[in-house]
Order: C-alpha cells, then sequence, then structure tokens
C-alpha cells in the first residue's frame, strides 16, 4: 500500500505542475502585449537571472567576481553566449590560479 500512496503523490504532483503551466499559458495569451503585467514579464527572465547568479558570484570570491564582469563585458561587445561564457570561465581560472 505504501508504494501505491507515493504513486498516486507523484501523479498528483504531475498534474498540479501541468495544471500551473497550462493556466501560465493561458494568462500570457490572454493578456495585452502594452499592459504593465506584460512589461513586467518581458523583464522577468533578467530580473530572475540576477536574482539567482548574483549569490553565486559573490560566494565565488574576488575569481568569480572577475570572470562575472569578463563575461558581462564579453557579451555586451560581441552579443554571444558561448563568447562570454568561454571568456569568462577563462578569466575565473586565471584569477584562481594566481590567487584571487
Amino acid at each position: 500500500m505504501h508504494d501505491l500512496q507515493l504513486l498516486g503523490v507523484i501523479c498528483i504532483l504531475g498534474v498540479t505542475c501541468y495544471a500551473m503551466r497550462a493556466g501560465g499559458y493561458v494568462l500570457a495569451a490572454s493578456m495585452r502585449d502594452d499592459s504593465i503585467a506584460g512589461r513586467f514579464l518581458r523583464l522577468a527572465p533578467g530580473n530572475l537571472f540576477i536574482a539567482f547568479i548574483v549569490g553565486g558570484c559573490l560566494s565565488g570570491g574576488p575569481a568569480g567576481l572577475v570572470g562575472t564582469v569578463v563575461a558581462l563585458v564579453t557579451m555586451a561587445i560581441t552579443a554571444r553566449e558561448w563568447a562570454a561564457l568561454g571568456a569568462g570561465f577563462g578569466a575565473a581560472l586565471a584569477a584562481s590560479t594566481i590567487g584571487w
């Protein structure tokens, strides 16, 4: 019976997750593009990136900060994600190698 209950909980969570995602799509499709909420949601991916990444960058010490700055500058100049990632990782590796 324990395995059956576990399977039921997994199914309920799956249905709930799907319902929330589908509801989000329906809500987003019914929203006007020029509304305040529409403009806010277009900014959300950048805000979420900043919220998740700042803690990791700051906990990496000076090497993480150097890598982050180099990646941001490279992205601003080249507009290529892979170039920015490579430059950022390389700079962080170099900074950690020299003892920063």
